[in-house]
């Protein structure tokens, strides 16, 4: 693997399709990326690049000092293992992807791979999509192959305004036929 393969990013694509290819529980894989993340942002420029350099007791000690009283002690440490067991399950998939096995024992609650009903890997596929989504964009589904994200909906939006958006929507459709579709 090329030094580039080893970044943060890698790592969370990496959880993201595990979870979704039942190589880790799908919830264990959601629960690290989602740990990952909330570090990230005191990683440095080499950690960020090159996962192997992280010791994460002093990624959680820069965290602690940085957010101070803003986060319990309790939850820190729940992230800093997340984040651990998140990399060591990276590094060992990094050097054998074909006899990769995840520690920690969630491999038990695993799917096998190829499991998922199509309806399940979809709702999958979008619960770990919209983990990387900030909170006002919200992932619907249309079918297997078709995702839509509406962003930026108001928390007070009224039924008129629901309606109005749909109208909007509602423009796009074509008819079964494929005659009354916009150009």
């Amino acid at each position: 693997m090329s030094d580039d393969s080893y970044s943060v990013d890698a790592l969370l694509d990496f959880h993201k399709h595990a979870g979704m290819e039942g190589l880790i529980n799908p919830a264990v894989a959601r629960a690290r990326r989602k740990a990952v993340e909330q570090l990230r942002g005191q990683m440095s420029d080499a950690e960020l690049a090159d996962v192997r350099t992280i010791d994460v007791d002093r990624l959680a000690s820069r965290f602690h000092k940085l957010e101070g009283s803003s986060i319990r002690s309790e939850t820190l440490s729940l992230y800093a293992e997340r984040v651990r067991m998140a990399q060591v399950d990276f590094l060992a998939w990094a050097e054998n992807p074909v006899g990769f096995r995840s520690v920690g024992g969630e491999r038990n609650r695993t799917m096998p791979r190829g499991s998922l009903t199509p309806e399940r890997e979809v709702a999958e596929r979008i619960t770990l999509e919209s983990t990387e989504n900030p909170s006002n964009i919200i992932p619907i589904a249309l079918r297997g192959d078709a995702t839509v994200y509406v962003a930026n909906l108001p928390l007070d939006l009224t039924p008129q305004e629901a309606e109005r958006i749909a109208r909007v929507v509602r423009a796009f459709a074509c008819d079964d036929d494929g005659l009354d579709c916009p150009s």
